[in-house]
């Protein structure tokens, strides 16, 4: 095919044509020309893969190559670093709380007492539920001892005069508590060891409420005469 300057009746250029007798002839131009056209297809291919980079210049390689070291660095520390030990929850205990003996809540105290010439743990003495005034040296405190003794009796409650520091040689005092009182509703005991007073610090007529289950309900402290103690004692005769 070839061009010439002449212009035809319709004033385009004259083409010459040439068709081969046989298209195989094309085969080669036909080649070079796929050829060209999958050449190009690369190079398109290869220019938007690399646009990303060639947009922010010679930089970008560096940049992506700074990032993907902080990510494998991050990983790598993540593994290897030591973990710290979890620390250990401390749960509040869930079941009921046991009170100390004697105090509220509580037994009473362990320790023996002299109880008619003899040496008896204080559990043993106090066996059912009652009052147990421990009596200091000179209280001085006979009225408010009788008015407790009276309503404890009034409700039927046993009554144990404990001498604090003294023996059976010297408790006079508490043994004449006792001859006003009931007979058998009030026992008297010595506390030569200061088991009770100890425990309840005593300074001055101390009243321990014990429920028929020998735990320890209330303790009055410094009770004086005319105390009304009546509500406090009904409740000793149920176990909780």
């Amino acid at each position: 095919m070839g061009l010439h300057g002449d212009h035809d009746d319709y004033g385009l250029p004259k083409v010459d044509v040439v068709v081969p007798d046989d298209a195989r002839e094309l085969d080669r131009d036909v080649i070079a020309y796929r050829r060209e056209l999958r050449q190009r297809r690369r190079h398109d291919r290869w220019q938007r893969l690399g646009r990303p980079f060639t947009r922010y210049g010679i930089a970008a390689p560096f940049i992506a190559s700074a990032v993907l070291i902080a990510l494998i660095s991050g990983v790598l520390m993540t593994v290897i670093s030591p973990r710290p030990n979890p620390r250990a929850i401390q749960v509040p205990p869930t079941g009921p709380q046991r009170s100390r003996p004697g105090d509220a809540g509580g037994a009473l105290p362990a320790g023996n007492v002299i109880f008619r010439h003899k040496r008896v743990p204080v559990t043993d003495l106090v066996n059912v539920a009652g009052v147990v005034l421990v009596v200091p040296r000179d209280c001085r405190c006979d009225a408010a001892a009788q008015g407790v003794i009276r309503q404890a009796g009034d409700q039927r409650l046993q009554v144990w005069l404990v001498a604090d520091d003294r023996t059976d040689k010297n408790d006079g005092d508490v043994s004449r508590l006792a001859s006003g009182a009931t007979p058998g509703g009030t026992l008297v005991a010595d506390d030569p060891d200061r088991v009770l007073s100890s425990t309840y610090r005593t300074t001055g007529l101390t009243a321990v409420l014990v429920r028929t289950d020998r735990i320890v309900r209330k303790i009055l402290k410094g009770i004086q005469a005319g105390r009304d103690v009546s509500a406090d004692l009904r409740p000793l005769q149920t176990p909780s």
